[in-house]
């Protein structure tokens, strides 16, 4: 089943999603999301950037 996340409110910011779709933390750049969950002791997380209202839309391995 394919899951629709609504990122928009971190548009443009690197998120980590729980499987339940939430947003468990969030940074202006990869190193600082990771910092963060590293700090955090977040597991169980999938990392993916927000993307921004102006970015293309990428398919496949883009």
């Amino acid at each position: 089943m394919a899951r629709t996340l609504d990122l928009a409110p971190w548009a443009g910011r690197w998120v980590a999603v729980d499987s339940d779709s939430h947003v468990r933390s969030d940074a202006a750049s990869l190193t600082e999301l990771l910092a963060a969950l590293a700090e955090a002791n977040l597991n169980d997380v999938e990392v993916m950037r927000a993307p921004a209202p102006d970015d293309p839309v990428v398919y496949g391995l883009g």
